[in-house]
């Protein structure tokens, strides 16, 4: 996503929870785009502190939030610092409480983008998961989080120029998670990375409230419009409000 923003002319800010890293990644970018301009800043996902902290530093006018951080399938059972299952702080709460301190920055026609997955359909909007919850049940439910969000963001600024949209990659390489069994079958089966990106670039300039994945199966190929998991209006308005409740904030979309 960062080279395609780099590549349509976009100021770029990197969040990244190691500047190391980031630092090398920014480097590499430059090297491909010698005049683009790029900030790094420290962002964990799963620390709400880092968030503040990262909000408090980022520049006014923003256009393009891409909530992108993905915990996925990671064990053994693990929680964040305040407490909460890893997959559900970092890939929902994380980008529940970002948002909400961006959005008094953002331009008047800003897009947010929030990346689900294919899983999403197999997941609950379950924000008090057990302890005895396997990491994929609990990766699918943060991810049907990540489409829930989008929704409700798209339905509650309906109104405005602003706009939130949803995308998934399909099967799109990553950092190895799973066995060797599934890494391998990863390394074989999934399109690259920036095929993955697609559909999320494409739904940056899409509609407010499009959702899009890959053309074949929703797995591989362009960016064609994807299946919506089924959601329950009564159910999506309760975990609007106890997502404000677990992030310490209440998030008024409505208002800049």
């Amino acid at each position: 996503m960062a080279r395609t923003f780099l590549a349509e002319g976009v100021n770029l800010v990197m969040g990244s929870r190691s500047l190391e890293r980031g630092e090398v990644a920014k480097r590499q970018l430059l090297l491909e785009f010698p005049a683009a301009q790029i900030r790094l800043s420290r962002l964990d996902l799963s620390d709400f502190d880092s968030i503040r902290s990262f909000a408090e530093e980022a520049g006014p006018n923003w256009d393009y939030l891409v909530n992108n951080a993905g915990a996925k399938i990671e064990s053994p059972y693990k929680q964040t610092p305040e407490g909460f299952e890893w997959h559900l702080g970092v890939n929902h709460l994380g980008h529940f409480a970002l948002t909400r301190s961006l959005w008094p920055k953002a331009n008047a026609d800003a897009t947010v983008a929030t990346v689900s997955s294919i899983v999403a359909r197999r997941g609950k909007l379950n924000l008090n998961p057990p302890k005895e919850i396997s990491a994929g049940h609990a990766y699918a439910n943060s991810k049907l989080m990540n489409f829930a969000f989008a929704t409700m963001l798209a339905e509650k600024i309906k109104h405005s120029k602003r706009k939130s949209v949803a995308a998934h990659p399909g099967f799109a390489r990553a950092n190895a998670y799973g066995n060797s069994f599934v890494r391998f079958g990863e390394y074989i089966l999934a399109q690259s990375a920036q095929a993955g990106a697609r559909p999320i670039s494409a739904a940056c300039h899409s509609e407010n409230g499009s959702y899009l994945a890959p053309k074949y199966f929703e797995l591989w190929g362009k960016p064609k419009v994807a299946r919506r998991p089924e959601l329950n209006p009564a159910e999506l308005e309760d975990f609007w409000k106890r997502s404000e409740e677990l992030t310490g904030g209440v998030f008024d979309p409505t208002r800049s």
